[in-house]
């Protein structure tokens, strides 16, 4: 009778296995931040090498895919107190494109001084995956607009636009005209004496700079594609002509999950070396 009485006072005992598995997960956390923490700092000092996150006293390090211009040239050159840049030609890739990729903290794209503007498939994948992994890319005009195929570099001018060879990280996109000519096709640039305009306010690649340069300034003659923004993206900057009633995105910007970026210049930005440093302080 006693015992009975007791256990009927007692009542039955909760299960412990919810508040267990809530301790658990809960103890983990602070182990988890613990870890990402160390490896951060490790990776920070130069202990370890982590893809895509910052060193502390490491410089820069910049792919420049394509030929500089002299204005861009001038820009790297005078940057080299915080980054190191190497040129090569998009033909010079071969299969193992994503294993040099991933040494460089950022990598620009600029065929526009060159006559080949195409980039093979390993190539095109590699960059949509360095994007996709937290890389950050620079377009330039009308860089890789063609996919080469076979082993000699035939282009394949059937595929015209980045959708065809960097899909959806490529924040310009390049519509047909009412005769069916690809926007960014050569012969279809715009030259103009023209301005560059802060379109977003807040953005710190326009960072100081209303238009450049000021009014009062001669303007600068400038080549432009009649490209419009990609789905997704933003435009940060426009360029206003001074001969002509026309206006064109000058800088566009898209994020790719979870941490990629591209920056497209509708310009050559060797003509605004503060905004191009801007560009390169904001990616790095």
């Amino acid at each position: 009778m006693y015992e009975d009485g007791a256990d009927a006072a007692v009542g039955p005992v909760p299960s412990l296995g919810g508040a267990v598995r809530k301790f658990n997960l809960e103890g983990l956390i602070p182990l988890i931040l613990l870890v990402i923490i160390g490896v951060a700092s490790l990776n920070y000092f130069g202990v370890i090498d982590v893809p895509f996150l910052p060193k502390g006293s490491e410089r820069v390090q910049v792919l420049f895919i394509g030929t500089p211009s002299l204005g861009e040239k001038t820009a790297l050159d005078n940057l080299n107190y915080f980054l190191n840049y190497t040129s090569r030609e998009a033909s010079s890739f071969g299969n193992a494109a994503a294993e040099t990729l991933q040494q460089y903290d950022i990598v620009i794209l600029d065929q526009s001084n060159s006559n080949d503007k195409s980039v093979s498939v390993a190539l095109s994948e590699s960059l949509q995956n360095y994007v996709r992994k937290g890389g950050k890319l620079i377009i330039v005009m009308n860089s890789a607009i063609y996919p080469s195929v076979g082993f000699q570099g035939y282009t394949a001018a059937d595929a015209v636009g980045w959708q065809a060879t960097l899909g959806k990280i490529s924040p310009a996109y390049c519509g047909a005209d009412h005769m069916g000519v690809p926007s960014c096709k050569e012969g279809q640039e715009r030259n103009l004496l023209g301005r560059i305009w802060r379109q977003d306010f807040d953005h710190p690649i326009m960072q100081g700079i209303e238009v450049a340069p000021p009014i009062g300034d001669a303007p600068f003659r400038l080549t432009a594609l009649p490209i419009t923004a990609d789905a997704g993206a933003k435009t940060i900057a426009y360029m206003k002509a001074e001969n002509t009633p026309q206006t064109f995105p000058a800088i566009i910007e898209k994020k790719s999950f979870p941490m990629g970026t591209v920056i497209y210049f509708n310009y050559d930005p060797g003509y605004t070396q503060t905004i191009l440093k801007n560009t390169i302080d904001y990616l790095k």
